[in-house]
């Protein structure tokens, strides 16, 4: 949590540049993975939504929760286009608290 509070408190390049680097050379990590999915969304950094969209879309379970910081960055970034994988999880996922950020996000959406 420490490198998360150090990343907000950077300028916005280097925040671009640091989430890089991390997705580089530590995104298979969990912990990595997962503070890159809420990062991104808390930040407003829309060049990087694409990892947003990975994580939301990921199936291994070790990045289970990654997928919950996903879907809310999803509502903070307004990424609409994944209504459909949302909507899906949040009938179909087997963990509840993935179903219940789908439901919340998708509710707030817009």
């Amino acid at each position: 949590y420490a490198a998360a509070k150090a990343l907000m408190d950077c300028p916005r390049a280097e925040q671009v540049a640091q989430i890089d680097l991390l997705q580089r050379d530590l995104g298979s990590d969990y912990g990595v993975h997962y503070l890159l999915a809420s990062c991104i969304g808390l930040l407003g950094l829309h060049e990087r939504s694409d990892q947003v969209r990975d994580a939301l879309a990921e199936t291994a379970p070790q990045y289970a929760k990654s997928r919950v910081a996903a879907a809310w960055s999803c509502q903070r970034l307004g990424l609409a286009d994944q209504r459909p994988l949302l909507e899906d999880l949040s009938r179909t996922n087997p963990w509840q608290p993935l179903r219940w950020s789908c439901t919340q996000v998708l509710a707030a959406l817009p």
